[in-house]
């Protein structure tokens, strides 16, 4: 039986109060009729609600505030279906070479006949050659809207002309993104936008542009309809696309490179390492372990582990029978070599059982989270290419037993794996695969643009949320604002201050700052640092000693009395300043590094001080009310 570690609960609450915060920070610049603000604190929320799980998979307070920035009260938003241009326009937040849904873009734009374009909202790595390539074979265009736009709502206005050319737009974005939110619904008439749901089991921006969610995994529709109040005309399902595995290596061949012998029967599995670790209590390891132990036959390779954590001493003990290899950027020998593929477990692969299907292995998973653990299940789902095919336990000793017959019986293995690769391909490959495409596209082209007052209040569910923390965020700490704004770069500008003040105020009754060595030699600067000193009793200075002091400060406490006696003060009312050889242990708030005395960094303090989130905001009941 899994179960959720203790720490989780209190981590989630911890996880809301800081989303919390975050939506605070939205509100002020919504209050303040910021739109560029808007989408930036939007961002920092989103993101804190992604990367630290709590009960919310969406909220629709939130991507009200972004619309309403964007839009005003009786403007409203249209999709035109009956567009024919003959052309997709696919949006990713940012593209990686080793990302699964960018894989899936590139993908999905190479089995499409149409014409197709990408644009980017906020990309900071090189662009994935795979993805330039099946663009360019695409007769499209790519376009980098963070290169050529610094502002988000420039971004989401650039996007809205992008849209406009296209029949259909997809959206394979990340869950923070607040710029294709907000270009969705700029006013008048867009084409349908697909909703990709690569993230299907976590928090997303998205309600408010989704007019169809396109989930890759039946179960996964349960949590769109049940949790995110998905309707049912706004739910369909396409398949991840697969690319068949080329095959350029025969069995013979790939065994004799890894020096398997002929009587081995091989498992396979390909895998992150998060997703065969003891999440929920229990990990392959202990799987793989009983396995070994009770087939003297078989032997596990594992792509994706090293012999490190609890592989190590099972590569010991089963020396020569467990490979664990690390990360193998292509499995394609690993394929041809192996017998069996062995689902990775507690969380089961995505893409890669697929591919190791479609090339004839035999797939075992075990699946053991049942209806009695409610929403979790979509956590172990699998593909629509794997439904039909008998490839899943729900106990460990019955999955032993199927595993015994397996690694006894050839020509058992062989029928399994035809069945599976015949199955696999007819749903992710081919005609069948695009059939689905086109009726994907032909849904979004009768639905009416996606509406909030179709979201009311959400239900949540608080023990599906402690499952996804268990694997998805920390259990020991929660993000803070400041580090949750990195999808904004520089363009976090004053937002920061902001974000720092929000996540701290309750922290600590001081903010402390640690002055670079030096500073009695920037008189003017130390002038203006006693101010902010005097001014704002929440700042605690810490002074090093000036250079050549003796143990009793003789000569820093001379400078600082002579400077502070310049502005009509004394030490005994000059704020909160302390002198200190090595900086001080501290416990509260602190602004991170040293401090130096110029006009740039002091300006920056200042801001920070001068923060309005440094007091809880309160909206005005009037403008509370928020309409889109």
């Amino acid at each position: 039986m899994h179960r959720v570690p203790a720490a989780a609960h209190p981590r989630l609450r911890a996880n809301r109060a800081r989303y919390d915060q975050a939506l605070e920070v939205v509100l002020r610049r919504h209050a303040q009729g910021d739109a560029e603000g808007v989408l930036r604190a939007a961002t920092v929320a989103a993101n804190v609600a992604w990367r630290a799980p709590s009960e919310l998979l969406n909220d629709p307070d939130l991507e009200r505030l972004v619309i309403s920035s964007v839009r005003a009260p009786g403007d409203s938003t249209t999709v035109d279906g009956g567009r024919s241009t003959g052309r997709v326009l696919h949006v990713l937040s940012e593209a990686y070479l080793l990302g699964g849904h960018t894989r899936l873009a590139w993908r999905w734009i190479g089995r499409d006949s149409r014409h197709s374009d990408v644009a980017l909202t906020n990309q900071h790595s090189p662009l994935p050659e795979p993805l330039r390539a099946a663009v360019t074979a695409a007769d499209g265009s790519v376009f980098d809207l963070r290169a050529d736009h610094a502002d988000l709502l420039e971004r989401a206005e650039a996007l809205r002309r992008l849209m406009d050319r296209a029949d259909v737009v997809v959206y394979h974005v990340h869950p923070y993104d607040a710029v294709a939110l907000a270009a969705a619904n700029l006013p008048g008439r867009r084409p349908p936008i697909v909703f990709d749901n690569h993230a299907d089991h976590t928090f997303w921006l998205g309600l408010g542009c989704a007019d169809v969610v396109s989930d890759n995994r039946l179960r996964a529709q349960q949590l769109s309809r049940e949790l995110r109040g998905v309707r049912s005309d706004r739910l369909a399902v396409l398949p991840l696309p697969l690319a068949e595995v080329a095959g350029s290596w025969t069995a013979e061949a790939a065994r004799a490179r890894l020096r398997l012998g002929p009587d081995d029967v091989v498992g396979l599995s390909v895998a992150s390492a998060f997703k065969m670790s003891p999440v929920w209590g229990r990990g392959f390891d202990s799987l793989i372990a009983r396995a070994l132990t009770d087939f003297p036959r078989l032997k596990v390779i594992l792509a994706g582990v090293g012999a490190e954590g609890p592989w190590a001493p099972l590569a010991q003990r089963f020396r020569g029978r467990l490979l664990p290899l690390g990360v193998v950027g292509d499995p394609e020998l690993l394929y041809a070599a192996a017998d069996i593929y062995l689902n990775s477990y507690p969380l089961p692969a995505g893409t890669s059982v697929l591919e190791a299907a479609a090339t004839g292995l035999p797939v075992l998973s075990l699946l053991d989270l049942g209806e009695k653990d409610g929403h979790a299940t979509v956590l172990q789902s699998g593909a629509p290419g794997l439904d039909g095919v008998r490839h899943a336990e729900a106990t460990e000793d019955d999955y032993l037993r199927h595993l015994r017959k397996l690694v006894r019986d050839g020509r058992l293995r062989a029928e399994r794996g035809a069945a599976a690769r015949e199955s696999v391909l007819a749903a992710h490959t081919g005609d069948g695969w695009s059939r689905r495409l086109e009726a994907l596209y032909e849904a979004a082209r009768r639905v009416d643009a996606a509406d909030l007052d179709d979201y009311p209040d959400l239900p949540q569910d608080r023990s599906y949320a402690a499952m996804v923390l268990s694997f998805a965020a920390s259990l020991d700490a929660t993000i803070d604002l400041v580090t949750a704004a990195a999808p904004l770069g520089p363009q976090a500008g004053d937002l920061a201050h902001d974000l720092f003040a929000a996540s701290n105020r309750d922290e600590g009754p001081s903010v402390s700052v640690r002055i670079r060595s030096g500073w009695e030699h920037q008189p003017e600067g130390a002038r203006r640092l006693l101010a902010l000193a005097r001014a704002h009793p929440r700042l605690a200075v810490s002074l090093p000693f000036a250079a050549g002091d003796d143990a009793e400060a003789s000569r820093t406490v001379a400078l600082l009395t002579s400077l502070l006696a310049l502005d009509g003060t004394t030490t005994s009312d000059c704020g909160d300043i302390s002198l200190d050889a090595d900086a001080p242990a501290v416990t509260g708030p602190a602004v991170p590094g040293e401090i130096a005395l110029g006009s740039e960094a002091l300006d920056e303090l200042e801001a920070l001080l001068i923060s309005p989130l440094w007091q809880p905001f309160v909206a005005d009941a009037e403008a509370s009310t928020v309409a889109v």
